[in-house]
């Protein structure tokens, strides 16, 4: 069978990688564009100096400059990671391999600097006007620009170099995610009846749950941790976000444990932890004996994340966030407790009814209603999501599930504050 062949414009939107490169450039102050295997941009630049805006402006340096990051993303999929090399024009470049399926589909490259050691060790601007000396570009002009070029630390550097390695697995983890959906659609689509087109609508909507507002805040939000330290903070924080990526991306159709979701759960929260700080805290008090309790995917993280983004980050000074789990005769009750601005009651009052919402970019009501409908088809319509809130008070959502005893009668209490 032939290996299925993936470009980068067909698996990630264009506007998506512009919006990650530009925040990246922003973060780091770097020269910044995403290109494809053969080094042809497939973004706008972001921050490019004059000096490089010179030489890709004649047909031979634009050439040049594409062989050049071409070459570069190969090398970075050969060492498995970052490569820092000189450009064709003398400049100290970053390429970061952008791989899919084993498939070298694209490359993010930064740069455009000198390093502080070179200028030191040897006349980098001969260097330059040598290496450049056969393009048709005004010289002149060029060296002058050259000399506006930023001359940083090989420290910089590979702290850069690190922030671009998650910039450029954070890319493939969306080209994944897509490739994923698609198969399933896809597969989906071959099943009969309307429960399959109810399946896929479900899974559109649930594999948005884990939302572009909240990653590009964790990136942006790593990317100050990586300039600032060296670095356990920002690895913990970028292992959280991966292994959170990777559990969203799971058969959406797949039962797991109270356990699993809650480990989800908990990941999301660390990472929303390095953004608040102390302004949002959270606790986790659930029976012991239910961590085995049989629960669909990406059944609670996506009510904390509406309880967060919805209700708690809108409060200037924080708030508190509380998840419990207690057992209720044959029931499992998991609430999910927050002390944020609340929910007006007219919109309360359908928001499990509903069947869109007019705001996006996050989980709230087409997610509450789905996890509310997914609930009722795996376990009936005594089961499913109730919501109560007050506003200026906070918001209770409320989650009820059938239990299925262990072999120990005994309810110990597992509780974790962060």
């Amino acid at each position: 069978m032939n290996k299925k062949k993936f470009s980068l414009a067909n698996i990630v939107k264009i506007d998506i990688l512009q919006n990650i490169q530009d925040k990246f450039a922003d973060a780091t102050g770097l020269a910044a564009v995403v290109a494809d295997r053969e080094g042809v941009p497939v973004t706008e630049p972001s921050n490019f100096t004059d000096f490089c805006k010179i030489i890709r402006a004649s047909e031979q340096g634009r050439r040049r400059c594409m062989l050049s990051d071409a070459h570069g993303g190969m090398k970075a999929k050969e060492i498995g990671g970052p490569y820092i090399y000189h450009c064709h024009s003398g400049l100290i470049d970053l390429a970061a391999p952008i791989i899919v399926k084993e498939q070298l589909i694209g490359t993010v490259l930064c740069g455009q600097v000198v390093l502080t050691e070179e200028v030191k060790t040897r006349n980098v601007e001969e260097m330059i006007a040598y290496r450049t000396r056969d393009l048709d570009v005004d010289k002149e002009k060029l060296m002058r620009c050259f000399k506006k070029i930023e001359v940083i630390p090989k420290s910089r550097v590979h702290a850069a170099a690190e922030l671009l390695a998650i910039v450029a697995n954070y890319i493939v983890e969306i080209g994944i995610a897509n490739i994923f959906q698609q198969e399933l659609i896809e597969e989906i689509k071959a099943r009969r009846g309307l429960e399959q087109l109810l399946r896929s609508t479900e899974l559109k909507a649930l594999q948005s749950q884990i939302n572009p507002h909240f990653l590009f805040n964790t990136l942006n939000t790593i990317a100050r941790l990586a300039l600032l330290e060296n670095a356990p903070q920002t690895e913990e924080v970028t292992y959280a976000l991966s292994d959170l990526l990777r559990y969203s991306l799971r058969n959406i159709g797949e039962i797991v444990t109270l356990e699993k979701e809650l480990d989800c759960v908990k990941k999301y929260l660390l990472i929303q932890k390095v953004r608040f700080g102390d302004r949002i805290k959270t606790w986790l008090d659930v029976e012991k004996e239910l961590m085995k309790t049989p629960i669909p995917l990406l059944t609670i993280q996506p009510i904390v994340e509406n309880a967060i983004v919805h209700g708690l980050e809108l409060k200037k000074q924080g708030g508190e966030l509380r998840i419990n789990g207690v057992l209720d005769g044959n029931r499992v009750v998991i609430e999910i407790i927050d002390n944020g601005v609340g929910i007006p009651r007219e919109k309360l009052k359908s928001l499990l009814k509903r069947k869109e919402t007019s705001e996006s970019g996050h989980t709230t009501g087409l997610g509450l209603m789905n996890v509310h409908k997914r609930l009722q088809h795996y376990f009936g319509h005594e089961f499913g999501l109730s919501v109560d809130s007050q506003v200026g008070k906070g918001t209770t959502v409320k989650i009820t599930v059938p239990f299925k005893r262990a072999v120990s009668e005994s309810l110990k209490r597992n509780s974790i504050v962060w």
